[in-house]
């Protein structure tokens, strides 16, 4: 669906995951059994599907979703801040559980980061919560889904878009293995190098460079393997890469970026790319608009204030020139 996606309503659903994030910035991760000092720390409201979402905001796509949130005082203070500060309070919020989710990153002095989450209330986001939000997800053209949540909530959203013959996008991250029947009604998956390597069973080596990535998935047969999945694979400095549903194969270099902190990039480069594809855009513009912002979010330290209006990102790539590898 991906090669042939052509919006009518330019307007996007977001299964929306709420994390609190504590951020730790260390000079290099700590060894089993070892307790380091951290340089630094900052705390942060996300989560995969709300950075989606805010960034689709942002860029001026029109979006609506659901977001899972806890009914403790503080999970609802949480919530309350986030649709107030991003102007996002047509979203509905599914109270579910007691506490928000939470996460923990470590961020080292090249910028990499290791997390571990707490899902709270994404954990238990149900069949019946999503068949509430049925209208919205017929009228988006494209409903998005991370692995923050469980597979019964994206499996009901996504069967229900396939049923309205809108498109699935699937981000399997924290990466857990695909459920067959979510795999079914998925058009496209964005995940990073070591999602694909995990899923794809590939060594690191296979996902290196974009050429290295390119011969593995013609070594695996991928569209063969799974016909009528398209597969964007983000792979850090080296860029990204696009294996379309009809064999079509398209790719984007990285801008060159000082890295602070690259917590998000997949969420940055995710909802650039998405809003490139709802206003109508190319794919290989919208792999640019997805590696721009992704540059523009990883050269400083948090996310969601940072990831760009159509103007900043517009202004970014006027100063770059095209970078397309098509």
């Amino acid at each position: 669906m991906l090669a042939s996606f052509k919006p009518s309503s330019s307007n996007a659903y977001i299964l929306a995951s709420l994390m609190i994030a504590h951020v730790y910035f260390v000079r290099r991760f700590p060894a089993p059994g070892e307790s380091l000092q951290a340089e630094n720390f900052y705390g942060e409201t996300g989560g995969k599907g709300l950075n989606v979402l805010v960034g689709l905001h942002k860029l001026a796509v029109p979006v609506n979703g659901i977001l899972p949130c806890g009914y403790h005082p503080t999970s609802q203070q949480q919530l309350q801040h986030i649709l107030a500060e991003w102007q996002l309070n047509h979203i509905t919020p599914a109270i579910i559980a007691e506490h928000n989710g939470h996460g923990v990153a470590l961020i080292d002095a090249q910028g990499q980061n290791q997390i571990i989450i707490f899902p709270g209330a994404n954990a238990l986001l149900g069949e019946a919560d999503i068949q509430r939000q049925t209208a919205h997800i017929q009228q988006a053209d494209l409903t998005y889904a991370p692995f923050e949540l469980p597979d019964a909530a994206i499996i009901a959203a996504f069967s229900i878009a396939r049923a309205a013959n809108r498109m699935t996008v699937l981000n399997p991250s924290p990466y857990r293995t695909i459920n067959p029947t979510l795999l079914a009604v998925t058009d496209v998956l964005i995940m990073n190098q070591t999602e694909a390597q995990a899923w794809l069973n590939g060594s690191p080596e296979h996902f290196s460079t974009r050429s290295t990535t390119l011969a593995w998935l013609r070594h695996i047969q991928f569209n063969q393997r799974f016909p009528g999945k398209s597969l964007v694979i983000t792979l850090g400095d080296q860029g990204v890469v696009a294996l379309l549903e009809d064999g079509s194969i398209h790719q984007q270099e990285a801008f060159d970026t000082q890295v602070v902190d690259s917590i998000g990039a997949g969420d940055a480069f995710a909802s650039a790319f998405l809003a490139s594809l709802l206003q109508g855009n190319h794919l290989s513009t919208a792999l640019q608009y997805g590696c721009a912002s992704a540059s523009l979010c990883i050269r400083q330290s948090g996310l969601l204030a940072h990831l760009p209006t159509r103007d900043i990102l517009q202004s970014f790539l006027s100063g770059q020139g095209s970078g397309t590898n098509s």
